[in-house]
């Protein structure tokens, strides 16, 4: 059988049409290109950050955050290869009194929360609930809803909801387990440090650090206990001298 010219110019001519309308799906992005993306976007908000705090300087202390958070980033595929840098910021302003992280990846601690951790793996827990809050893209989520995002106060785009930040309570505790540290210390971190992470002021706030406490307690119960978990290594215990003598 065969088709008239004119039939198979028509049907070529349909068949390239529907090749051309058809939208490929692009392939997702590695961990990597989207902490790129995710980068890009938050500069303006980083920047400002910066702009807005003041920082104290102690090379050997941020050296040794930044240790304790590769060593907590080393065995996840998304965190190990990225950049990290740790700042420690005054936080003499109530608004500052919290912790803060950026895709790039950036962490500032407030001076107090350095001053006032008895153990290092509370200081493990933080670094890592705010790695995992990076990796789960929480802020980077809120800044693709938000065209005027919030630094500080009761509209700071930082008041992640509960269900993401229990979500991080989860990875945060799988990545200070897998690094060495005792996981109880991120429950540790709501129990005695809830006011750098909520308004402790507020009439929910005691039922929130609650539900926090119970989601770290929960997470770390999918662990068996670890034999040498570290609590105070002497590179902490040197931390916590230099930034004693220093105040």
């Amino acid at each position: 059988m065969f088709l008239n010219p004119k039939t198979l110019i028509a049907t070529f001519s349909l068949l390239a049409l529907c090749a051309c309308g058809t939208v490929p799906t692009p392939p997702p992005l590695s961990p990597h290109e989207q902490m790129s993306v995710d980068t890009a976007q938050a500069k303006g908000l980083l920047v400002e950050f910066e702009k807005q705090v003041q920082f104290v300087h102690s090379p050997n202390v941020e050296k040794y955050l930044i240790a304790v958070a590769r060593q907590v980033s080393r065995e996840d595929d998304s965190l190990k290869n990225e950049k990290i840098v740790v700042r420690i910021h005054q936080d003499s302003r109530p608004e500052l009194k919290r912790l803060f992280s950026f895709p790039g990846v950036v962490i500032s601690i407030p001076a107090s929360f350095l001053h006032d951790i008895a153990f290092e793996n509370e200081l493990a827990a933080v670094i890592a609930l705010e790695l995992a809050q990076v990796e789960r893209r929480e802020l980077a989520r809120e800044m693709e809803k938000n065209d005027h995002p919030i630094l500080f106060g009761d509209l700071s785009i930082f008041h992640f909801a509960q269900k993401s930040r229990a979500e991080s309570i989860e990875l945060g505790t799988k990545l200070m387990y897998a690094a060495g540290y005792d996981p109880r210390g991120m429950a540790a971190i709501f129990q005695k440090y809830g006011s750098y992470y909520i308004d402790t002021e507020t009439p929910t706030s005691s039922k929130e650090l609650s539900f926090y406490v119970r989601e770290a307690q929960r997470a770390k119960n999918d662990f068996m206990p670890s034999l040498q978990p570290i609590v105070r290594s002497n590179d902490f215990l040197r931390m916590k001298k230099e930034l004693k003598s220093s105040s």
